[in-house]
């Protein structure tokens, strides 16, 4: 957090228009990874691992997602055996770990296999909260 974000004088961030949000879900890397949960009012990345089954079986509700709230929420995806230190620096005990950020900040967080539903149940409270 910077300073102008403690003394609260961080200028209102303009809504991103519909180009700019990914059309599909985004496979991050060391690289992007920080650029990306930085750049939306919210994200929800993914931490799964190749080898991981429920993992597999919350690959298809992540795509669901991405399609259903595209230019909302952006969605992304960190293998943690790629990415182990990032993994460690979110607390990732358990896989699959769905993240919820706002401009960088972790909002929210859910541990285990969900169904849609409760998945969507979450994006739509935070919605509320870190969305114009």
């Amino acid at each position: 957090m910077g300073l102008l974000d403690i003394l609260g004088m961080r200028k209102k961030r303009e809504p991103l228009s519909l180009e700019e949000w990914p059309t599909a879900v985004v496979q991050l890397d060391d690289k992007t990874f920080i650029l990306f949960i930085e750049k939306y009012p919210l994200s929800l990345v993914d931490f799964w691992a190749p080898w991981c089954t429920p993992c597999k079986t919350m690959s298809s509700r992540i795509q669901r997602l991405s399609k259903l709230y595209k230019g909302k929420v952006a969605v992304g995806k960190l293998n943690i055996e790629q990415y182990r230190k990032i993994a460690d620096q979110h607390h990732v005990m358990s896989i699959p770990y769905l993240v919820f950020f706002s401009y960088g900040k972790k909002v929210a967080s859910l541990a285990g296999a969900k169904s849609l539903v409760d998945i969507k149940r979450k994006v739509d409270s935070l919605q509320k909260k870190f969305t114009y």
